[in-house]
């Protein structure tokens, strides 16, 4: 592990492997950096990799402020920079996604292709919206986390995602998934779906969502028919996978949807 000083906290993060091309690992929010652990292992084998651990998230610190994506942006645009890397292919798990756009877009020329995981790509269902909104409660924001988990494990008994979600995600608290959901909320009125987001690019990098949790098909054929109207987007659901990090649960299938694009 290694720790970047900033003005608003330490960037705790691992660096790994060796290559003219960075994975450069995105986790989602209230997450740690070790939903990516294993994938990251495999990965290094053939990229660069390095993993972030967000403001307040994991083992990086922050200066106790409120923050948004326009924040997380600015970490990940810190690290790199310190890294000095120049070929970098973001990998962001479900909203960090948000984030991983805003970075092709501050470095067009050195983002040739974004790696979306299970994130949500059309207009969510008002239930999304209500979950968000028990978040910001109090006396509501556990139920409505431990719900949440519950969907993303999709009847898996898995103790390593198990372990991840009421462990690992479960360190942070009450005000960063208020946070969270807040942020998520904005995104999502602000821009309608991550689809009409990447439509508003004009020089889009190449795009792939691999995902597991919805296994609704028409969800895959409304990506599939956005896959066809734009060039630069594909997707690929992963059929051995049933939960919301298929990262975590099947690392060996998401790279290697990654190394077959």
């Amino acid at each position: 592990m290694a720790v970047l000083p900033t003005h608003h906290g330490d960037i705790d993060y691992l660096d790994i492997g060796q290559g003219d091309t960075t994975l450069f690992l995105m986790p989602g929010w209230c997450q740690p950096k070790t939903v990516f652990n294993d994938f990251a292992e495999l990965a290094a084998e053939f990229f660069r990799v390095v993993i972030i651990d967000w403001r307040g998230h994991g083992k990086s610190s922050t200066d106790g402020q409120d923050f948004d994506g326009a924040a997380l942006l600015t970490d990940a645009l810190t690290l790199i920079d310190h890294l000095g890397l120049t070929r970098v292919v973001p990998v962001s798990v479900a909203h960090a996604s948000w984030i991983a756009v805003d970075l092709a877009e501050s470095l067009a020329d050195r983002v040739p292709q974004v790696i979306f995981l299970d994130w949500i790509m059309n207009e969510p269902a008002p239930a999304f919206f209500t979950s968000i909104k028990e978040m910001q409660r109090e006396d509501s924001w556990q139920s409505a986390r431990d719900e949440l988990y519950d969907f993303w494990l999709a009847g898996s008994d898995s103790a390593i995602m198990n372990d991840h979600l009421k462990i690992g995600m479960s360190e942070s608290g009450y005000t960063l998934w208020r946070l969270a959901g807040q942020v998520i909320s904005d995104a999502y009125h602000q821009y309608g779906s991550p689809l009409q987001r990447l439509e508003k690019l004009k020089n889009p990098p190449m795009a792939t969502h691999i995902y597991s949790l919805n296994r609704d098909d028409g969800y895959l054929a409304l990506q599939q028919r956005f896959a066809q109207a734009h060039d630069f987007f594909d997707v690929k659901r992963l059929e051995d996978a049933r939960t919301h990090l298929a990262v975590l649960e099947k690392p060996g299938d998401v790279l290697a949807a990654i190394m077959n694009k």
